[in-house]
């Protein structure tokens, strides 16, 4: 039974990493190249649409990129599932910063709360359209391409003058050793900000991210309240991460 649900789950991560290095899809070609009936290729679609990754047309598909990072593995179902239990702990009337990780940002997708403030430094995040109940604030600042992040003293200065409830952020690299961690320099004071002014702490971070170091930190794992990341994530680390202080780890499903 395991064993059959691990297919269809690589499968299904499979659609998604072929259908990133094309245009639109017919169907019939998808179930030719993956060797099941188009019924069963019709289902992975279904479930594919309901996660918000791939748009059915007439008799075809194509990919869905709503905050135009590039899709080129397996890890965008991973992530996608890690922003949607996320989303679960924003409560009514929450304030909340978002860093500019795309799946922090792919947070806001999914919340359900009403009368919720998302303050967040990510430019992309005008390419979105809030649910009901969601407002966002941008910081300001000077915006650095190519991720359309917000940084420099306007931003700082901005996330000084609020008290969140909440911060959900991403990272480079998250260890018991170093951390929080980032590949981008001018990203960390604003993100150690974000954690000083917010009483909660969520860090979402897939299985690529749980035991590697990166250049610059901007936080300790005795900051994270709650981890949020899948099931492929080393378990060692993570219990080493616990032992560093980190309050808790929560995966996609978990009841």
């Amino acid at each position: 039974m395991g064993t059959s649900r691990s297919l269809v789950e690589s499968r299904r991560a499979e659609i998604v990493e072929t259908l990133s290095g094309r245009g639109n899809t017919k169907v019939t070609e998808l179930a030719e190249e993956f060797g099941v009936s188009t019924l069963t290729i019709r289902r992975d679609l279904d479930f594919l649409v309901e996660k918000g990754l791939v748009r059915r047309l007439h008799g075809s598909v194509e990919l869905i990129d709503p905050l135009g990072s590039p899709i080129s593995s397996s890890a965008i179902l991973a992530k996608r599932s890690i922003a949607e239990e996320a989303a679960r702990f924003v409560e009514d009337g929450d304030t909340i910063f978002i860093n500019t990780s795309s799946t922090a940002l792919s947070v806001i997708e999914h919340i359900t709360s009403q009368n919720v403030t998302v303050v967040t430094n990510n430019g992309k995040a005008l390419q979105l359209t809030p649910p009901p109940g969601v407002s966002v604030i941008l910081t300001g600042g000077e915006i650095r391409q190519p991720k359309w992040s917000m940084s420099g003293e306007f931003a700082l200065s901005t996330v000084k003058h609020i008290n969140a409830a909440k911060a959900i952020l991403g990272c480079s690299g998250f260890s018991a050793d170093r951390g929080i961690t980032t590949l981008v320099s001018h990203e960390t004071s604003i993100n150690s900000l974000m954690l000083e002014h917010s009483d909660a702490h969520i860090l979402v971070a897939d299985c690529t991210k749980i035991g590697t170091n990166s250049s610059f930190r901007y936080g300790s794992a005795a900051q994270v309240d709650i981890l949020v990341t899948d099931e492929n994530s080393d378990e060692e680390e993570i219990v080493r991460l616990k032992r560093a202080g980190m309050r808790k780890v929560v995966y996609p499903g978990d009841k």
